[in-house]
């Protein structure tokens, strides 16, 4: 090799040392440069680890993976314009309803927030429409209990929730500890906002419950849940079941809830019980069942009938 060849090997640039990049599960972390369902499978994973309810994080997993689709950017790249144009999408285009955008604003917050970024909290939520909850009557209650009564394990997971006031994935994270027969009692542990609470069992549902074991223990069913089943499968139960009771609506769980409320407050007893009962956290959320007692209205006006 001559001296310029050798001049020109020493001056020549070497290897270019380049800062380390951050480890692939940092980065996924703050949502940046990875694949809209990386994100996604990562955002669910922190819902779960946040002991959110089955139903939430379908939900927000849906809204997230709905979202970053229509946008096409990693999350640190998307801007509260993005954002405000997405909610003119919804509206004007997909015509969703003020509850619907909420629920998906509350869902992109969620996602924002479990990556480190801030920005969607700064995106308004409509106020949303106060809806009265719809029940059932006590003849289509009847006929609802009259048609689950073949099945054992039916027909005690209707009476729960039509006595107990449960919300469906309470009465499916139900475990055969938590029950207490001869006191009467459900513990329902860590329901909505992550609260314990205390349900009495009405004897028609006790009688109903100790049937279902007597079965379930024949079948040497070793799981330590009450009813290992899914709220899929108690939503689907419902709603069949209200079918072949001849119920010309659309019937789910939540809506068993609703009736006991309401005849409840119908039979005279206090509302701040009620509010124990189904797990409120604010008595106001309870007086809504104020609103449909279309009967204790009747009574109310009838006694202070105008004079005119």
């Amino acid at each position: 090799m001559n001296a310029g060849a050798i001049a020109r090997a020493k001056t020549a640039p070497g290897p270019e040392l380049s800062t380390p990049r951050p480890a692939a599960r940092d980065r996924s972390e703050r949502g940046r440069g990875v694949a809209p369902a990386a994100t996604v499978e990562r955002f669910e994973r922190i819902l779960r680890a946040q002991e959110k309810s089955p139903w939430t994080v379908k939900q927000y997993t849906h809204i997230a993976r709905t979202f970053l689709a229509w946008v096409q950017k990693p999350l640190d790249e998307v801007t509260l314009r993005d954002l405000e144009r997405y909610r003119e999408f919804l509206v004007l285009e997909r015509h969703y309803s003020k509850n619907s955008v909420y629920t998906t604003i509350r869902g992109l917050v969620s996602l924002f927030r479990s990556f480190g970024f801030a920005l969607a909290d700064n995106l308004e939520a409509p106020r949303r429409g106060e809806r009265l909850p719809r029940y059932l009557s006590v003849d289509e209650m009847h006929r609802l209990i009259e048609v689950v009564a073949p099945s054992a394990r039916d027909s005690a997971i209707v009476q729960v929730l039509a006595y107990g006031g449960l919300r469906v994935g309470e009465l499916c994270h139900l475990l055969l500890e938590d029950l207490e027969l001869e006191r009467g009692l459900l513990h329902v542990r860590s329901g909505k906002g992550d609260k314990d609470r205390e349900v009495i069992l009405d004897e028609r549902a006790r009688g109903a419950i100790e049937r279902y074991l007597a079965e379930r223990r024949e079948a040497a069913n070793g799981s330590p849940r009450l009813f290992p089943v899914t709220p899929v499968t108690v939503e689907r139960m419902v709603r069949l079941a209200a079918e072949r009771a001849g119920i010309p609506r659309r019937v789910t769980p939540h809506m068993l809830r609703h009736t006991l409320a309401t005849s409840l407050l119908a039979g005279g007893c206090d509302i701040r019980y009620i509010q124990k009962l189904l797990g409120h956290a604010s008595v106001a959320t309870t007086q809504i069942y104020t609103h449909v007692d279309t009967q204790a209205l009747k009574a109310a006006y009838e006694r202070a009938r105008p004079a005119y």
